[in-house]
């Protein structure tokens, strides 16, 4: 990234293109993560430029003599592509062809002859496609990072969780505190689109998707298996369960060497040690994780036997340039109107001050759109940290280095530690990452303004004085119009794993035996993803405003912790249930089941309130947990009696304890008290 800049900026200023700045951000805007990702975007980005640009000199010859017009025409344009960016599949495109627009036809403005005006736009569209060459060709030559390295990055990621998950299991009472729930290594989603972009460039491996997908599935399920092995704690492993997990260790670590070299090195069959008298938890954990990793196996081992021309290929995916409910969502267009009225009111703000210096403000409206409140702001206040640091570097470059620098080698050397550091912050985190971006804009906006040293410091003053003026006024339009708060997004996701934790309870009265262990692994799937959905959401959701009339803090955080105490809870139970069903007498089943029936009852109540999300009588009060209390002081003596030191007894109270704590965090959450 820092090699395509300087590049860029010799260029701007060796052939004096104008929108220097622009073309210099480009290059932190366009650059992903692997090379193919930037060439898709880059690609996508050309198209929408010079889509974007040619409807834009087109309008000019219409909407030029017309403000009024040139305004409404520029309002319905933008909406459309802001609708577009939500309902269509090449949203992304929509969006930069609003975008152009958006920017373009404020030249109007500033630039008053025609020739001058459409100089102006053209130079624009130069300055804003020749940096995409540039990342490109930086991209292909210059540490090339592909997908496939990615890919075996991240399954190496997870195999080191589930290998610090069994090493804390093998360490006994020794072990550190368990690990925390990371929604990081959690799903498959990650995995498969870099499977995807990886197979774009390889034929080979594009015949055989299906197969690797089967493998990725199996092993986010293994993953899966070592966070509830984690979460289970220091309980007392079965006789055999210490030489299961060091097998599996042992298995994980092959595998993860294999990735660094070859995977027909790991093809199997695995051999693991029988343990069919081992009961609990523990061992039907370890059971699942043995399945998982020969299934990896034998996967593999098809892969590498299958001939060469016989490709194992799936019926082709229809393709649809629109979302399923394109047009009988209403929160489609609810957001492209949010996001025009608030770019025309800063249009039209900084119109009225007659403050062209502060127009950032309108493009900010458009930059930090997301789909709910609390992850606009989030990216807003990135956007606006970025630019004070940013802007306060570039004031301090204006006024003690630039006046000293007289050729482009000296800018170049003035450039380099910025472009590195906003690189850096680029290349971290999504939480992040949009900080970095900002910081570069902001630094090449006011340091590369001109051909020659520029001592003028309004442009940082200018700029940010608009960018917190679109910020303040995309919070005020995205919290309090049509709010979509991602709070409710987090909520929903929350009760759908609540709901799995109570059909994990209630599902024994109509399963098999043999289809107990199937129905566990598919709903515990099913669990963890909105657990992990549910954490990522949780840490956008504080950036959103609370809503009118709310007078106590909200506790997302403790309802997530809660929330995933509970459904693990009850997940811990039910594998504690399935392992010594055999051995359950059918009078301890009865009494077991309807303690399971009672508790899913209250559980379904917590994802009722979850969903509704409204303020409320705590649930504690409520009459769902007033009649299991009452079912449990009269028949607690009987599940006592029925449990023959299985544990079962101790699983519930630990649950019931997770139960009330949800319980009390659902009702904080909601602001009651």
């Amino acid at each position: 990234m820092v090699v395509a800049c300087l590049v860029v900026v010799t260029i701007s200023m060796a052939l004096q293109v104008p929108e220097g700045p622009l073309s210099a951000f480009f290059v932190f805007f366009i650059y992903k993560e692997d090379m193919v990702t930037s060439a898709i975007t880059g690609i996508a980005l050309t198209v929408a430029i010079v889509v974007g640009f040619g409807l834009s000199l087109l309008a000019f010859l219409i909407t030029v003599d017309h403000p009024a017009l040139r305004v409404a025409l520029m309002a319905v344009l933008f909406c459309a592509a802001m609708y577009g960016l939500r309902v269509l599949t090449v949203g992304p495109i929509a969006f930069g062809i609003g975008f152009v627009v958006l920017i373009t036809q404020q030249f109007v403005d500033m630039f008053q002859q025609p020739e001058t005006l459409v100089r102006a736009t053209l130079w624009t569209m130069v300055a804003m496609t020749f940096p995409i060459a540039v990342v490109l060709i930086a991209n292909r030559l210059i540490f090339p990072a592909r997908p496939i390295e990615l890919l075996r990055r991240e399954a190496k990621l997870r195999l080191g969780f589930v290998i610090e998950a069994l090493d804390r299991r093998l360490a006994g009472p020794a072990a550190p505190p368990p690990l925390p729930f990371d929604a990081n290594v959690i799903g498959a989603a990650r995995l498969l689109g870099l499977l995807k972009l990886s197979a774009s460039g390889a034929p080979a491996l594009k015949e055989k998707l299906p197969s690797y997908e089967l493998i990725i599935h199996a092993l986010n399920r293994l993953v899966e298996a070592a966070s509830l092995l984690n979460a289970l704690g220091p309980s007392a492993d079965p006789p055999g369960s210490r030489g299961r997990e060091l097998a599996l260790r042992s298995v994980c670590d092959d595998l993860r060497r294999a990735l660094d070299a070859d995977l027909d090195r790991f093809q199997g069959p695995l051999k693991f040690e029988s343990a069919a008298a081992d009961a609990g938890p523990v061992a039907s954990i370890l059971k699942e994780m043995e399945r998982h990793l020969t299934d990896i196996a034998n996967g593999l081992r098809r892969l590498s036997t299958a001939p060469k021309d016989a490709p194992v290929v799936g019926p082709p995916q229809p393709r649809r340039m629109l979302v399923s409910d394109a047009f009988s969502n209403p929160v489609y267009r609810q957001f492209a109107l949010k996001v025009t009225s608030a770019a025309m009111l800063c249009y039209f703000a900084y119109t009225a001050f007659d403050w062209p210096g502060i127009h950032t403000c309108a493009i900010t409206c458009g930059v930090v759109a997301l789909t709910s409140a609390g992850a606009t702001i989030h990216k807003a206040s990135l956007r606006l940290t970025g630019a004070l640091i940013g802007g306060g570097l570039a004031l301090l470059a204006t006024v003690f280095v630039v006046p000293h620098l007289e050729s482009i080698g000296q800018l170049l050397l003035l450039l380099t530690p910025v472009a590195a550091l906003a690189a850096w912050i680029t290349s971290g985190s999504e939480r992040i990452s949009y900080c970095g971006v900002q910081l570069a804009f902001a630094f090449f906006y006011c340091v590369t303004q001109g051909f020659a040293p520029n001592s003028d410091v309004t442009f940082v003053r200018d700029r940010l004085v608009g960018i917190a003026l679109g910020i303040s006024v995309m919070a005020l339009v995205f919290s309090y119009l049509w709010p979509e708060r991602v709070e409710q997004q987090m909520r929903a996701a929350l009760a759908k794993a609540v709901r799995t934790g109570a059909a994990l309870l209630k599902r024994h009265g109509g399963l098999t035996a043999a289809a107990a262990s199937p129905a566990i692994a598919a709903e515990s799937t099913v669990m963890f993803e909105n657990l992990a959905l549910a954490n990522r959401l949780a840490d956008v959701a504080q950036f959103e405003p609370p809503p009118f009339g709310a007078a106590t803090l909200r506790s997302d955080a403790d309802l997530v912790t809660a929330t995933q105490a509970t459904s693990i809870g009850a997940l811990k139970l039910a594998l504690l249930r399935e392992a010594g069903a055999a051995q359950t007498a059918e009078r301890a089943r009865h009494v077991f089941e309807a303690f399971e029936n009672a508790i899913a009852a209250v559980l379904q109540r917590i994802a009722d309130r979850l969903d509704a999300g409204t303020p409320g009588d705590d649930l504690l009060a409520r009459d769902a947990w007033r009649r299991f209390s009452e079912f449990e002081q009269a028949h607690m003596d009987r599940l006592t009696a029925a449990d023959s030191g299985s544990g079962v007894v101790d699983a519930f109270d630990d649950l019931l304890a997770r139960v009330k704590w949800l319980a009390g965090a659902q009702g904080r959450s909601t602001g009651t008290t």
